[in-house]
């Protein structure tokens, strides 16, 4: 009997169409944009667009992420014991896009007595402000993610389907980052403007005041997608796994013990430790970017435009072969040279300008190369997400055959937690460099800034950013769970299930 189990599949109640993967990556639409908002544009809009420092935008930033790595189990196993008629994911789903919004719009909307004064920017008031909003902001946005992630893990217990649909979410996901960044610098952001703090003739993104418009369109996107989703996976409630009746009352102490549980699964805790050092070098990238952008390179946001947009069909291009690459190959390398591709696109342009082999800022192949890098890094990144959301579909297959249970809310946020806790940690790291190592000046006017201040920023953006990515790849080394062993866990279970009946 074990020979043909890898042939075997466990029978969904209502079979996932290609209506329903459409409708689950549609989901993500909103998540992309408030987190292209999140990460590409706080740092850049509070340090040099009102002057707050970078020291203290990454400390509240890092404190935010905290509060959303905290926020995830809890509301992963709240999620996980939900009980309705609608399901124990879409109750989460309908109630977070109304507040995520919201508070949004509060992050880019500071109050004018905390921005003007003839001292400048009230900095512990700014921070205060910030700090609130981005942790509250965080948590709504939990409020969706999570469930809508563990959604995604059991609308399907096939792992072909499963797969495919964690592509058809990064699909979306990348592309609507890279779409709408597009849409920000080539429309909201476009030519310069007079800066209202200064004076200055700057880039559009330079100026607090292009802002408004690009919030207010981004909220009816992420309200709208949000809800089309819901109303598209309805249908899949029947598949969902029901919430364990023995489950413990939610404590702290129980709350520390389940995340230390998930760490019981050694796979897990292979991918929880190489995706802690993956995201470290990724809130550094994150941090910095734009600031490279606009400061080291020197594009304008036109330019600029081209380069989030590019990643799109890379990104997508990533998510849809990630499935393909996963049937011909096993997860872990295509996981491990993802990575390594991944770092290597996103920082050696910057390499070959500290080594002396870079075009120059004026030339015009400066941003045709810059453009192959970014797609290149979008690619291996699209591929790197849609492969670690599938290695944790098999590791909770690989629980359940051992203790009895799934818990998909619970794996997929406990995840969740360790990256945004490692990812917190290099964006608070990148905003320390900023202010100390690089000393980046607040309000700077592209072109203008000393050489000394670029070679700093260039060391940052590639060589110190690269270190943890290596340590990544060599911890991913030890990841063991392969096909043929999920296929024998996929068998055993069908048998177990089977034999209850």
């Amino acid at each position: 009997m074990t020979e043909n189990r890898s042939d075997e599949t466990i029978q969904d109640k209502v079979p996932v169409t290609l209506a329903g993967k459409l409708s689950f990556g549609v989901g993500t639409v909103g998540e992309a944009i408030f987190g292209g908002l999140f990460g590409g544009f706080i740092m850049i809009f509070y340090n040099q667009a009102i002057g707050l420092s970078n020291t203290l935008i990454g400390t509240a930033v890092m404190l935010a992420l905290i509060g959303d790595a905290i926020s995830d189990p809890v509301i992963g196993i709240m999620s996980d014991r939900w009980r309705s008629k609608y399901g124990r994911r879409h109750p989460f789903i309908i109630a977070a896009p109304i507040p995520m919004v919201l508070s949004i719009y509060c992050i880019f909307n500071p109050p004018e007595s905390l921005i003007a004064g003839a001292e400048g920017p009230t900095q512990m008031g700014l921070f205060a402000w910030l700090c609130v909003w981005t942790i509250l902001s965080r948590i709504f946005l939990t409020l969706y993610h999570v469930p809508h992630l563990a959604l995604g893990g059991e609308m399907s217990k096939d792992q072909h389907t499963r797969s495919q649909l964690f592509s058809f979410n990064t699909f979306f996901s990348f592309g609507t980052l890279a779409i709408f960044s597009f849409a920000a610098f080539r429309v909201f952001f476009a030519g310069e403007r007079v800066r209202e703090s200064d004076g200055e003739l700057v880039p559009g993104h330079l100026d607090a005041a292009a802002y408004d418009p690009l919030i207010f369109t981004a909220a009816v996107i992420i309200l709208f997608a949000i809800w089309a989703s819901v109303a598209g996976t309805w249908r899949y409630i029947p598949n969902l796994s029901a919430p364990s009746p023995n489950a413990q009352r939610l404590s702290p102490i129980t709350l520390i013990k389940f995340i230390l549980r998930t760490l019981n699964n050694r796979n897990y805790l292979v991918i929880v430790i190489g995706y802690f050092f993956f995201m470290l070098t990724s809130g550094i990238f994150d941090t910095v970017e734009l600031f490279i952008f606009t400061y080291y390179w020197e594009l304008i946001p036109e330019q600029i435009g081209w380069m989030r947009l590019v990643g799109a069909p890379s990104a997508m291009g990533g998510a849809l072969l990630a499935p393909i690459l996963m049937q011909k190959f096993d997860r872990k390398p295509v996981m491990m040279y993802s990575i390594v591709g991944a770092v290597l696109f996103a920082q050696l342009a910057v390499d070959l300008r500290l080594l002396g082999f870079m075009v120059g800022n004026d030339s015009p192949a400066l941003l045709p190369i810059l453009l192959i890098m970014r797609a290149g890094f979008a690619g291996s990144l699209g591929v790197i997400t849609v492969v670690t959301l599938s290695m944790i579909g098999d590791i909770i297959d690989e629980n359940e055959l051992r203790t009895g249970g799934r818990e998909e809310g619970l794996y997929y946020s406990a995840r969740a937690f360790f990256a945004k806790a490692s990812n917190s940690f290099g964006i608070f790291f990148a905003g320390i460099l900023l202010d100390t190592y690089i000393r980046m000046p607040t309000g700077a006017i592209p072109g203008e800034l000393e050489s000394d201040i670029l070679l700093r920023l260039g060391i940052v953006a590639g060589p110190v950013m690269a270190m943890a990515a290596v340590v990544a790849v060599f911890i991913y080394s030890k990841y063991d769970l392969n096909r043929a062993r999920h296929q024998e866990i996929i068998g055993l279970l069908k048998d177990k299930r089977q034999s209850d009946e």
